[in-house]
């Protein structure tokens, strides 16, 4: 099969790129086409000297580190092999091929849910159909000798929460302090009922619970239960799901909802994606929470974009409200804010081992009904300020440690909804495939 690399040359791929030259013709260039010769002769110790020698000459180019990889996967030097397309992935014009020979070693090493997750890589970002061919192919051929019918992901984290009580009088909260300790536990699962990686309908259950040390009224606890529908076809990835949400406040029912949650997303290319989601809610207050009553809608659009070895995602979200809101009295509160919000992340995938992201976003709410507090009539206007920043690595066999860290300001029309907040979690997390 023939393939044209992102250097513009026609390659031939069966696992690897053979025939990138260099630009010099200089010992290194020399060395380099031995190599190639050698490995066209399936003679791939001379390959790897040549290959070596060409790198000592000075020569640094994915077309040599690309062959490297091949030439020690042809060894069955796998680790050697997994090192320079690992490098490889960081770069965006190779990552789709980078990603597939990952595949292929994590397959031949029997690590069937990291060969998966690299085909999918593959899949996700070739623009040649030759390779995205291959990717689907050898992804088919995984799923059909070793089918993935459960993904479920668990973490147990501690932290500390500045301002529980989003107020900056906890006084009029009724506890003796805002800030608390708190630990947080998180599932998910995922469990294939249909289909295949083309098209499959998928259970799904999510369960959340944060316990605080001393603000108990302040707990919380949430339980998902729903059916999802994707697709895979092409460049377009699609996704439509209904689910019933339930959630406590301060160990009390606060809310319940049913949710439809439609998904879609279109490759840009082989290195940027665009991504649209709406999602519908009919929601039910719990006892004492009535006001919550009605209905909330959001739609947001983003995008992505590599650039070198990190990942560059913009976007922007509409969420409309229209709840029962509160009467107390002569006083009248709305929760039926219209939310404008847009956002950006930069994520670097290795720094010194660490996986790293860096989120800023702003958020700009106005309540469909004027607030009426003490016979004063005040339209309630909020902007809300943020930055998170996101830390991991990777540890033995699934396991993955994790250090979270988020702050937000928000400043409102009305003075009792002003406040500042910072959170700091850390934890470990776990994601196993069957």
């Amino acid at each position: 099969m023939r393939l044209r690399s992102p250097c513009g040359v026609v390659v031939s791929l069966f696992l690897c790129l053979t025939q990138v030259q260099p630009a010099a013709a200089a010992p290194d260039a020399q060395a380099f086409e031995q190599g190639v010769a050698a490995f066209g002769a399936s003679d791939f110790r001379a390959a790897l000297q040549s290959f070596l020698e060409a790198q000592r000459a000075g020569l640094n180019t994915p077309g040599l580190h690309y062959n490297l990889g091949a030439t020690y996967y042809r060894l069955e030097r796998y680790d050697e092999a997994e090192r320079e397309f690992a490098a490889l992935a960081q770069d965006s014009a190779w990552r789709a091929l980078a990603n597939y020979n990952l595949a292929r070693i994590a397959q031949r090493t029997g690590r069937i849910a990291k060969a998966r997750e690299h085909y999918e890589e593959a899949l996700r970002t070739a623009t040649e159909r030759s390779l995205r061919t291959l990717a689907a192919e050898a992804l088919g051929r995984l799923e059909s000798l070793h089918p993935t019918r459960l993904t479920a992901v668990a973490s147990l984290a501690g932290g500390y929460d500045s301002n529980a009580t989003l107020t900056p009088d906890a006084a009029t909260a009724g506890t003796s302090h805002q800030g608390d300790l708190f630990a947080e536990t998180l599932a998910a699962a995922s469990y294939r009922l249909l289909g295949d990686a083309a098209g499959r309908v998928d259970a799904q259950a999510g369960f959340l619970m944060r316990k605080y040390q001393d603000l108990h009224q302040f707990d919380q606890a949430g339980l998902r239960l729903g059916l999802t529908h994707e697709t895979d076809s092409a460049r377009w990835q699609t996704s439509v799901g209904g689910f019933f949400d339930t959630m406590y406040f301060g160990g009390a029912p606060f809310q319940r909802a049913a949710v439809l949650d439609a998904r879609a997303r279109h490759a840009l290319g082989s290195s940027g994606d665009l991504r649209a989601r709406y999602e519908f809610q009919r929601i039910e207050g719990g006892a004492g929470y009535e006001y919550l009553d009605g209905r909330e809608q959001q739609l947001s659009l983003d995008a992505g974009f590599a650039l070198s070895s990190s990942l560059i995602r913009a976007g922007y979200q509409l969420e409309l409200n229209d709840r029962r809101d509160l009467q107390q009295g002569a006083d009248f509160l709305s929760f039926s804010p219209t939310r404008h919000s847009v956002f950006a992340a930069w994520t670097v995938p290795n720094v010194g081992g660490w996986g790293a992201e860096v989120r800023a976003g702003y958020r700009f709410s106005r309540y469909n009904d004027p607030y009426v507090l003490n016979g004063v009539e005040v339209t309630r206007e909020d902007k809300r300020f943020g930055i998170a920043a996101r830390a991991y690595r990777s540890l033995a066999g699934p396991w993955r440690a994790f250090a979270d860290y988020s702050y937000y300001r928000n400043e409102s029309t009305i003075d009792i909804y002003d406040y500042s907040r910072y959170q700091v979690l850390a934890g470990i997390e776990v994601v196993l495939q069957k």
